[in-house]
């Protein structure tokens, strides 16, 4: 049996960590062959012995995990499809901005996106212009859930209330000045999605 060089264990341990760092996802058999130049056969070898050592986990195909990266939280891509008003609703609006990589812990893993804020309405729930919304796609909400609600052709970002006594849903901000963001008081509503988180940069 041919004795394994220890060095190359090392060099794609290495290699499969800055990868993952760089392009966030783990490296194929190939990757880390043409990234190291060891040849492929030799790579898939040394990922055997190393699984059967403990060192990594590979499940003998594609996929090769070192101890480091089995301590890091799995990201997802969110896209970011534009703003949204907390203040007055405005148009309703979809376009791409770009994608944000977020880890799934914070993040919900179902069909998500975010968007960025406008206005100060919702600062009372730690939302604030400029932070990303992340909002799960769904068409119902509960009763102080913080929901993107199209009303009158209108998308905003508000906390979802009901008046029983003349049935109807109100829009609430959760800004202490009522006087500059009153009660949005309507009779039919959309759901767009229902907020899960925000992230807020200092």
């Amino acid at each position: 049996m041919r004795r394994r060089d220890e060095s190359k264990k090392a060099v794609m341990a290495s290699y499969i960590d800055r990868h993952f760092r760089e392009h966030d996802e783990i490296p194929s058999v190939r990757d880390i062959a043409e990234g190291t130049g060891i040849a492929l056969s030799t790579v898939h070898r040394y990922l055997l012995a190393m699984q059967e050592s403990g060192e990594l986990i590979y499940n003998g195909r594609r996929s090769a995990q070192t101890k480091e990266l089995q301590n890091v939280s799995p990201s997802h891509a969110v896209q970011v499809l534009g703003y949204v008003a907390c203040g007055p609703g405005q148009e309703e609006e979809q376009r791409f901005i770009e994608y944000i990589r977020m880890p799934e812990a914070l993040v919900d893993k179902g069909d998500c996106f975010a968007l960025i804020a406008k206005g100060e309405s919702m600062t009372g729930a730690g939302i604030f212009p400029g932070d990303y919304v992340f909002v799960k796609r769904q068409q119902t909400a509960n009763e102080g859930d913080l929901v993107i609600a199209l009303s009158d052709g209108k998308n905003n970002l508000k906390k979802l209330c009901f008046d029983r006594e003349h049935e109807r849903y109100i829009l609430r901000s959760c800004n202490p000045d009522k006087e500059a963001y009153p009660d949005i008081i309507v009779d039919e509503l959309q759901i767009q999605g229902v907020v899960k988180g925000c992230f807020h940069s200092f």
